[in-house]
């Protein structure tokens, strides 16, 4: 008895120390010790800033091995560092009783504008008494007001495509500092014609050493060009403004502006089989219409209609035209020598230009990615004549055309008498005896070409006096099932990648049957499976697409082993 009461004391000792133990160092670890972050309300993107951590050891102990981390957010550097650098470390050594410690850095925010950027600083410590090492913790959100140089960058809504516009660059030292070895780039769209600018770019046409740029002073310059596009078509216009410091390169801000192609007094359309939503399949025949109208109030004169066709579907073999083909590019051209009307355009009149062209009959399939094919056409008219009203150095419209081909997809019904291979055995007299029953194998081939499919299908009724025998399997998916009701297999695959049976093997289903041929089928082939049908969603196009097999009797086409009387069905 004694002893257990002694055990009992030990342990209950030893849980008053844990405990006591976790107090303590909970108290130490909170009571104290004092972290603060010291910077600015806010700041300005690419202008350095002074950011204060400071330390105090008001507790009643000496601190040791102290190391203080002052980690950036993404988008803020220590300045005159690498930009990547975003994490600093300090180590402090031992901080004695009513010690201060201040520690200043010099940090730069970037490229982010009406923000909040979150630093943390971490002390951590351990204690001679206690043996441990702890660690505080302290964040500030600081508000990055707007960029240290603003920049403005202002294009016209709305323009003409081909007419010249001049693109405004406005920038603005709005800090107190004065900034040093500014550069400004600017991305253009693809179709931009850069004319000239009214400040001279440094290197090409879209950099500017813009050098030195005091507090309170701006800069500005203006950039001349044209945009080629179809109507509608928006184009964006991006810069970045960035200062070079103490050997490091620091983002300051980033703007873009909007423009939209409008109407031309030159316009054109395309039309494909008179259907805006037409969907093409192989061996289609395609007939195009474009279309022209001059809605200016002025004639214009040796118009020229261009149509490029791009599109590995297209069977330009097929092609007759009454323009010009150019079979380097694929473009065709009709101008006043094979269309006398576009000679003279006059205000307010319009004309047509036709070309059909075939679709090929079989899909250049040679990987699994092959598939999804479109049909490009890009068609434009332009005319030297300039209304007054423009500043442009050729009238100028584009439009464009896309059409999706439909992938395919094909079942392929087979039935077999002799079939070891299917791992069904088939029994019963062969040629078939009325009376007599007879197993056969039906196989069910799946392909799949240039698209993927959903909701796949295949459905086949079976012949009078024939039922399903065993359990069908398949390769892939679900297995068939037998519909009573309907006297009818169903195999309901859902979906399919692409290409499978072109590239792969088949998706296949195998299920074995039974017919028991009658009096009437006597000196007759018996039915054994009617008509198979598939239908599928095609995920490219979002058209069902449907494909049937011919039904198949006893005398079994497919099965070599069987003669061309072997399948007749016998008294």
């Amino acid at each position: 008895m004694p002893s257990r009461l002694i055990s009992w004391s030990a342990l209950l000792l030893i849980a008053i120390s844990l405990i006591s133990g976790f107090y303590i160092i909970k108290f130490l670890n909170n009571q104290g010790l004092n972290l603060a972050i010291e910077a600015p309300a806010e700041v300005y993107s690419g202008v350095p800033f002074d950011l204060k951590v400071n330390f105090s050891n008001d507790s009643n102990s000496v601190l040791d091995n102290v190391r203080l981390a002052l980690s950036l957010p993404e988008g803020a550097a220590f300045f005159g560092n690498d930009a990547g650098k975003t994490l600093d470390n300090k180590f402090l050594g031992n901080v004695g009783e009513g010690s201060l410690i201040q520690q200043s850095y010099k940090v730069i925010v970037f490229g982010a504008a009406d923000a909040s950027k979150q630093f943390k600083a971490t002390i951590n410590y351990s204690t001679a008494s206690l043996g441990a090492s702890f660690e505080k913790s302290k964040t500030l959100d600081l508000n990055v007001k707007s960029a240290g140089v603003a920049l403005d960058l202002a294009v016209p809504d709305k323009l003409v495509s081909g007419e010249e516009f001049e693109t405004s660059v406005v920038y603005r030292n709005v800090s107190e500092i004065d900034f040093s070895d500014l550069e400004l780039k600017l991305e253009y769209p693809p179709s931009f014609n850069f004319i000239n600018s009214s400040l001279k770019p440094d290197t090409g046409n879209n950099i500017w050493l813009l050098g030195d740029l005091r507090k309170n002073s701006e800069g500005k310059f203006t950039i001349r060009g044209s945009l080629i596009g179809g109507e509608g078509d928006a184009f964006s216009f991006k810069s970045n403004l960035a200062t070079r410091n103490s050997g490091q390169t620091y983002l300051i801000s980033e703007n873009s502006a909007t423009t939209t192609i409008a109407s031309s007094p030159l316009s054109l359309s395309i039309h494909l089989n008179g259907d805006p939503d037409y969907v093409a399949k192989s061996g289609d025949n395609l007939n195009y219409t474009l279309s022209y109208v001059n809605s200016s109030n002025v004639p214009l004169r040796d118009v020229v209609v261009r149509a490029q066709l791009i599109g590995e579907m297209f069977d330009f073999v097929t092609l007759p035209v009454s323009g010009f083909f150019r079979t380097q590019d694929n473009i065709l051209i009709w101008n006043s020598g094979s269309a006398p009307a576009l000679a003279v355009l006059a205000p307010g009149s319009a004309g047509t230009v036709n070309f059909t062209v075939k679709v090929k009959d079989n899909y250049p399939i040679r990987r699994f990615s092959d598939k999804n094919f479109l049909l490009k056409v890009n068609g434009e008219i332009e005319s030297p004549t300039i209304p007054p009203s423009m500043t442009a150095s050729r009238l100028l419209s584009k439009v464009r055309l896309e059409t999706k081909v439909s992938g395919k997809v094909a079942v392929d019904a087979k039935v077999y008498f002799r079939d070891a291979d299917s791992g069904f055995l088939n029994r019963g007299p062969l040629p078939p005896k009325a009376g007599q029953a007879t197993n056969f194998t039906v196989h069910w081939l799946l392909k799949s070409f240039a698209s993927d499919f959903s909701n796949v299908e295949i459905r086949s009724f079976l012949g009078k006096n024939v039922k399903l025998v065993d359990t069908p399997k398949s390769n892939s998916g679900g297995i068939p099932f037998y519909d009573s009701g309907a006297n009818e297999m169903v195999w309901q695959v859902g979906k399919i990648q692409a290409n499978q049976g072109v590239i792969s093997s088949p998706i296949e289903a195998v299920f074995q049957i039974e017919a028991d041929p009658s009096a009437e089928n006597v000196g007759t082939y018996m039915q054994l499976v009617g008509e198979t049908s598939i239908k599928a969603l095609d995920d490219f196009s979002g058209r069902e697409l449907t494909d049937r097999d011919a039904a198949i009797t006893s005398a079994l086409p497919d099965d070599i082993t069987v003669g061309q009387q072997g399948g007749v069905v016998q008294p």
